[in-house]
C-alpha cells in the first residue's frame, strides 16, 4: 500500500513539474502580447436612456481562434457600472449592467453564430470569421440606466470592463489555458467621469 501511495506522489509531483514547465516555457512577450484593451468608447444618451459603446480588441490570439474554428465556443462578458461622485464619502452606486456575447462555429454548416440576448433573441449568423470576431467583441447602442435616474449638475463616473466568461471551455481545456494563457483574459477597468 506505501508502495501505492508514493508511486501516486510521484506521479503528482512530476505532473506538477510538467505543468510548471509548461508556463516557465511561454515567452514574457507572448503574454504582455495579450493585453487586451478597450477602444472606441463613447457615452451617449437618446431622449431617454444613457447608453454606450465600446470595442474590445486584442482578444482574439491565434491559438484562441484555432480553438473556436475546432468547436470550442468563445463567450465574453462586459460590465458597466454607474457612480454619483461624492467628495465627503464613497462613490454611491447607482447602475451595474452586465451582459455577454457568445460565438460558436459550426463545421457542418461552415458557419458562425453570435449570440447577444443583450441585443435580440435571434442570433447573428455569418460566413465570415473576422465579422464574427467583430460583432463578438463589440457593444453598442446598450442601455446604461434610464436619464430620469440622473440628477442636473451631479458628477458621474462610468466604468466599463470585459473578460472572458471561462465557463464555456470543456474540462480539459481549463486547465491547459489556465497556465499558458490563451483564453483567460480581462481589461482592465475603464473609467469615464461627466456631468449631468
Amino acid at each position: 500500500m506505501r508502495l501505492f501511495k508514493s508511486h501516486i506522489i510521484r506521479q503528482i509531483l512530476s505532473l506538477l513539474l510538467c505543468v510548471i514547465s509548461i508556463q516557465a516555457t511561454v515567452p514574457s512577450s507572448a503574454i504582455a502580447r495579450r493585453r487586451c484593451e478597450l477602444e472606441n468608447i463613447v457615452i451617449t444618451n437618446t431622449r431617454d436612456d444613457l447608453l454606450a459603446y465600446f470595442t474590445v480588441t486584442g482578444a482574439f490570439t491565434d491559438k484562441m481562434s484555432e480553438a473556436v474554428l475546432k468547436g470550442v465556443p468563445a463567450s465574453f462578458a462586459f460590465f458597466v457600472s454607474v457612480y454619483r461622485k461624492r467628495d465627503a464619502w464613497f462613490d454611491k452606486k447607482i447602475a451595474d449592467v452586465s451582459v455577454s456575447s457568445t460565438l460558436k462555429y459550426n463545421s457542418l454548416k461552415q458557419d458562425f453564430t453570435v449570440i447577444r440576448p443583450w441585443k435580440s433573441d435571434k442570433p447573428f449568423t455569418t460566413t465570415s470569421f473576422e465579422q464574427a470576431k467583430e460583432t463578438a467583441s463589440t457593444i453598442y447602442n446598450l442601455k446604461i440606466l434610464p436619464l430620469e435616474q440622473l440628477q442636473k449638475g451631479e458628477q458621474y463616473q462610468i466604468r466599463i470592463k470585459a473578460e472572458m466568461n471561462k465557463a464555456t471551455l470543456p474540462l480539459y481545456l481549463h486547465y491547459v489555458f489556465f497556465f499558458i494563457s490563451y483564453w483567460d483574459f480581462e481589461t482592465e477597468w475603464y473609467s469615464i467621469n461627466m456631468i449631468y
